[in-house]
């Protein structure tokens, strides 16, 4: 787009030199022979000609400096095949109008290899085949969550290619991820430690990834790409393992349940035996606490709150065990 402005603003630029050269001709006819009225009206539109033809040559030739970076990409500046080590940022850029600007993302991209036909980039089972710990062959669906570092881009496009995906990505995700199942059983892949797995893929990808690109002198220092995110999206098991599996894991959750139901046994008796023994000890203290004397005397002051009521009442004293008195109650 940008060479086309310029050639535009070339060819209106030549337009206008040759309009211009018109109008010095026929104003110099004037010398020769009689200036007509056809003379002089070719030569005020030559000079249109020249003045709009430059005009348009100007247009151009600003518009021909300027570029637009569309939002998320950095632009790869390359002039007649040599690189330019800075990449342009998004939006609005002044540039030279000779130069080649390749856009590229740095938006979070996804890469994704499965056994479903379409799913991902490549046509057909593109799943990732690895053996386990346990030599059990494990087909995976795979998905990598990565982005390009901008101020690296004109790096990448040098030495790599804008088809880094294809170079670097993939085949650097298939080995990390052969490497990581190969310290995993096929249970552990399959559930307990799914996302342990994840994450030795991610680091053994990360550093797969600066391993290859450090082999170049131009990345010394620096990042290229930074690796988000390593997605398990399916571990395909034969069924009987697969089955095997999902009983052994269901056999020990039902010990886990049974352990915690014998706990919570061993809890409610314990507390049952505390609140015994708390039920005992206090029997213990109130019987140790009670006397005969003190029986009397709780004895004697409930007589006295009850002679002090206005009720009719019979009181015999000396009567009963100990001597109290005894309260008969005529209403009774």
């Amino acid at each position: 787009m940008i060479y086309l402005v310029f050639f535009l603003a070339i060819v209106a630029f030549v337009f206008a030199m040759i309009a211009a050269g018109l109008r010095r001709k026929l104003a110099a006819s004037k010398e020769d022979r009689d200036y007509d009225n056809d003379l002089k009206i070719g030569g005020t539109v030559c000079m249109w000609i020249a003045r709009a033809g430059g005009a348009l040559a100007a247009v151009f030739l600003i518009f021909s400096c300027l570029t637009v970076v569309s939002a998320g990409h950095v632009g790869v500046q390359v002039l007649f095949g040599g690189v330019r080590p800075i990449a342009l940022t998004e939006g609005l850029n002044v540039i030279n109008p000779l130069l080649d600007i390749v856009e590229m993302s740095v938006r979070t991209e996804t890469y994704t290899m499965s056994a479903v036909v379409n799913e991902g980039k490549t046509q057909g089972d593109d799943s990732i085949q690895a053996l386990s710990s346990d030599g059990l062959l494990m087909p995976l669906d795979i998905t990598i969550a990565y982005r390009l570092v901008g101020s690296d881009a004109p790096r990448v496009y040098r030495n790599i290619g804008a088809d880094y995906v294809d170079k670097v990505i993939r085949p650097s995700s298939r080995t990390a991820v052969r490497e990581a199942i190969a310290g995993f059983t096929a249970q552990e892949a399959y559930s307990t430690k799914r996302n342990e797995l994840q994450q030795t893929m991610h680091d053994l990808l990360a550093g797969r990834v600066k391993q290859l690109l450090e082999q170049r002198e131009d990345f010394k220092g620096a990042t290229g790409f930074i690796v988000d995110q390593v997605m398990i999206r399916n571990i395909q098991l034969p069924t009987k393992v697969k089955t095997a599996i999902e009983a052994k894991l269901e056999a020990a959750q039902q010990a886990e349940q049974m352990q915690f139901v014998l706990q919570k046994e061993r809890q409610e008796a314990e507390r049952k035996r505390i609140e015994a023994r708390g039920i005992a000890d206090f029997q213990q203290i109130v019987t140790q606490g009670i006397s005969q004397p003190l029986l009397e005397w709780k004895g004697i002051e409930a007589t006295l709150e009850i002679a002090k009521s206005p009720n009719a009442k019979v009181i015999v004293i000396g009567a009963g065990k100990g001597g109290l008195p005894v309260i008969l109650n005529p209403g009774q």
